[in-house]
């Protein structure tokens, strides 16, 4: 997807910033605002039981986090099955998340992400979003 190729360039101007004590503290994107409901948002903070901490989400395979004991059946498959949240796979996931494991998994299977964010535009944020938050590791 040619709209993630700015993300990189984006996370690491925001790591400078963060590294050279520019920004006092690690803000949280607003596209990431319905994440928070469930989702930990922060470096070094444990996962809430409703789920896993987001920061470094990118790059990881799906179900990984030792700290998060809810995974859903969908995501322990997915995992077995290699899935790794990708800029890529974190987007279309976030459209459609039981739909999104289906396909990967071959056949629908309990998951328990029932949020879905259906405009692109919000989706390519939100990734954008989860990029800035692992910069401030």
């Amino acid at each position: 997807m040619t709209t993630m190729r700015m993300v990189p360039a984006a996370a690491a101007l925001f790591a400078a910033a963060w590294t050279s004590g520019a920004l006092a503290d690690c803000p949280t994107p607003a596209a990431l605002a319905p994440c928070k409901a469930c989702h930990v948002l922060e470096p070094g903070k444990p996962s809430r039981p409703t789920g896993p901490n987001l920061v470094g989400v990118v790059g990881r395979k799906a179900g990984e986090l030792a700290d998060f004991k809810g995974y859903s059946e969908a995501i322990r498959a997915a995992r077995e099955k290699g899935l790794v949240w990708t800029e890529d796979n974190i987007f279309n996931y976030i459209a459609d998340p039981k739909g999104f494991l289906a396909a990967f998994n071959g056949q629908p299977l309990r998951n328990a992400m029932a949020f879905q964010l259906k405009d692109e535009g919000r989706r390519k944020a939100a990734v954008e979003g989860l990029e800035l938050i692992a910069a401030c590791q």
